[in-house]
């Protein structure tokens, strides 16, 4: 089984607010992500697949 790292942005909608949660992680983790989102009480999930580097862009950067 292949453990090549997925990058999704997922937006979690729960009681009409939104979430965003960012996900480099292989693609069966980031469904367990989205599992526990809807056991948790999630109206809606959805996902946005990215690439690395625009998942890299959105990681807080050090001064």
């Amino acid at each position: 089984m292949s453990s090549k790292l997925s990058y999704y942005i997922c937006l979690v909608t729960r009681n009409n607010k939104t979430e965003e949660y960012g996900y480099g992680l292989p693609y069966k983790d980031i469904m367990k992500a989205v599992e526990e989102h809807y056991k948790d009480g999630a109206d809606a999930v959805v996902m946005e697949m990215i690439t690395e580097e625009q998942f890299n862009d959105r990681l807080p950067k050090p001064y």
